[in-house]
């Protein structure tokens, strides 16, 4: 007898590609033979338009909204995850600690994490101290995890200019991006920028980031906020302060990081294939390849380097590289990229809005 297996489709959110969720979106409106009987997929996510779209439509799937779980359950279950954790750090709390701050949570599962991580044993930290700090601040729901993730760069931050600075610029760099990068992708953009100041390993700030990010241990993985809510934090100046991130000229460091990227590392055929005269699909072990020779930072730039352009305020300098990369044999080997990696259907636009972008830019110069 074959046992249920269920399958967690965890923070499916905006942050993922648009045609990637489309395909997941659409398979899972679909039931037919390719799910056996026995499998279950849950879906967990945020309440997005094109989700509700086309799942609410299927007669297979059900809906379950967690503003509808009674308060009572979700303060239970916080309430045992604070006392099971809290034992882990070998640290004094009463059974009256652990319910105060499942009620302060209000029902918040995220908040409940960061108070954990905020009460962890550190350099000069006494969590007792902590704990009442927590439990001083007056408030409920989105406030509350406003106030923790405040208390919490605080913490980081330690009042320093110089690691406020580098925090803005390494959290600008991944808000803004058009798909999220691992920190070694990220790494080989942010050397690229600008300014000398921004020329620094991210893992400096990034590595202390556990608690409000994915990827900051991991250089392979893609660096996304364990809640989205972390992001609404850092946009609203209302709530972050001195921890707000505005949009600025993120862009025109992200278009020049691309294209400096390209100039770099363009080169005709990459991959090293050992004839043209056959299709992409035949050639054996092209996905090894692509993975060796293409890496994350380069392929990025090659698909996003005309759409962070578009965003851009007008630049000589930033025109320069432009003209360098199109009129050149570069332009050549950056289709041979996109070609490879199924993407060439993404270079006329990129060209067409480079043209405008570029018209715009020698009118500027000129009057």
């Amino acid at each position: 007898m074959s046992q249920n297996v269920i399958v967690i489709i965890d923070a499916f959110d905006e942050s993922g590609a648009e045609a990637t969720r489309e395909k997941i979106l659409g398979i899972l409106a679909t039931y037919d033979e390719r799910f056996a009987a026995n499998i279950q997929i849950m879906l967990t996510s945020r309440p997005i338009k094109d989700i509700g779209q086309k799942l609410l439509e299927s007669n297979h799937v059900q809906a379950r909204s967690l503003d509808d779980v009674e308060v009572e359950s979700v303060t239970r279950d916080i309430a045992h995850y604070i006392s099971t954790t809290l034992k882990k750090l070998c640290v004094a709390f009463s059974d009256r600690d652990v319910e105060q701050l499942a009620v302060k949570s209000n029902g918040l599962f995220k908040w409940a994490r960061l108070a954990f991580d905020f009460l962890c044993p550190g350099i000069g930290v006494i969590p007792s101290k902590r704990f009442h700090k927590i439990m001083s601040h007056a408030g409920d729901g989105a406030n509350l995890l406003n106030e923790m993730y405040t208390m919490s760069l605080k913490d980081l931050i330690q009042g320093d200019a110089d690691v406020l600075e580098r925090f803005h610029s390494v959290m600008q760099q991944i808000m803004w991006l058009k798909e999220p990068l691992s920190i070694s992708a990220l790494d080989s953009m942010h050397c690229k920028f600008t300014r000398e100041d921004d020329h620094f390993s991210i893992c400096i700030i990034l590595g202390y980031m556990v608690s409000f990010l994915t990827g900051t241990t991991d250089f392979s993985t893609p660096v996304r906020p364990l809640h989205a809510l972390f992001y609404d934090f850092l946009l609203d100046k209302k709530w972050s302060g001195k921890f707000f991130i505005d949009e600025a000229d993120v862009h025109h460091e992200l278009a020049l990081a691309s294209l400096c990227v390209m100039r770099d590392s363009l080169q005709f055929n990459i991959c090293g294939l050992e004839t043209s005269y056959v299709h992409n699909s035949a050639v054996t072990n092209l996905a090894m390849k692509i993975e060796k020779h293409i890496p994350l930072h380069l392929l990025y730039s090659c698909r996003f380097w005309a759409t962070h352009l578009h965003d851009s305020t007008l630049d000589t300098d930033l025109a320069k590289h432009v003209m360098d990369i199109v009129t050149g044999e570069r332009i050549l080997f950056w289709m041979g990229v996109l070609g490879v990696c199924k993407c060439i259907g993404e270079a006329y636009r990129a060209l067409i809005s480079a043209e405008g972008w570029l018209q715009v830019s020698i009118l500027y110069c000129t009057s």
